[in-house]
């Protein structure tokens, strides 16, 4: 979308890094078109109203306007929500730099509509839970995947087509689904879930983000984990980042 000016953008900033000597670029995912860089210039000044406008995670509301390149300067703005309760949360704090960092190798500028929603319900999600954090960042995974064409099928097998008998399976990352007994050595490389299992994974996709705090994971939820996380980067070809390396530590560590 070429303009000289954006006004009233709401957006969540994905990440901040400091330009020069008084200046700021910031990444922000709005709700009007999608992913946008901007320069915000002077904004380490001591008359700068505008820093308060650029941290990491923050949603805000701006006005902007065009500079050279693929850059917009800010006009005005203001705070729309700085999330305090969870900015002081490490497990929140690791999950969204992981979120915003996979929106940022991402994005689908045809689905920045659903994406923004859903970023938008999983931030107010990890603001109002006070347990079941790792709940919330493997729906917002599993559903951003499935919005963006790459729903896991759990109805039929990904190779025959038969209907499966939901109390085991095995799940093909390849195949995007899960697979018979017959064919498990035709799919590549299958993972084993049990009922739990399943049930964890099929209700972090199905259940709305204000509601997944409350899921009971599976006992192996640290398989179902991994299982989403592998499932996203090799379906969209995005090899492991920093904070996501930090999200598998994480796992390990809980048991």
């Amino acid at each position: 979308m070429a303009t000289s000016e954006l006004k009233d953008v709401t957006g969540f900033i994905l990440r901040e890094f400091s330009y020069k000597e008084t200046s700021k670029i910031i990444e922000v995912f709005t709700d009007k078109v999608g992913r946008i860089s901007i320069m915000a210039r002077g904004v380490y000044r001591k008359n700068s109203g505008l820093l308060s406008l650029t941290g990491r995670f923050m949603k805000v509301n701006l006005s902007l306007y065009k500079m050279k390149g693929d850059f917009y300067g800010i006009r005005d703005g203001y705070l729309v929500e700085s999330y305090k309760k969870s900015a002081k949360n490490f497990d929140i704090i690791l999950y969204k730099s992981a979120m915003c960092d996979f929106l940022l190798k991402t994005i689908d500028t045809n689905q920045k509509d659903t994406v923004f929603k859903l970023l938008d319900t999983s931030f107010r999600a990890l603001e109002d839970a006070d347990y079941g954090y790792l709940n919330i960042f493997l729906g917002f995974l599993i559903k951003y995947i499935s919005f963006s064409g790459l729903k896991p099928n759990f109805s039929t097998c990904g190779i025959c087509g038969r209907i499966i008998d939901k109390a085991t399976g095995y799940f093909s990352i390849r195949e995007a689904s899960l697979i018979c007994e017959e064919h498990k050595k035709d799919a590549g490389d299958v993972i084993y879930l049990t009922r739990d299992d399943l049930l964890y994974f099929m209700k972090l996709l199905y259940t709305k983000s204000d509601e997944l705090s409350e899921l009971s994971p599976s006992p192996d939820y640290e398989k179902v984990a991994r299982l989403i996380i592998d499932y996203c980067l090799i379906s969209l070809d995005i090899k492991k980042f920093s904070s996501m390396d930090w999200v598998y530590k994480r796992l390990s560590e809980r048991n």
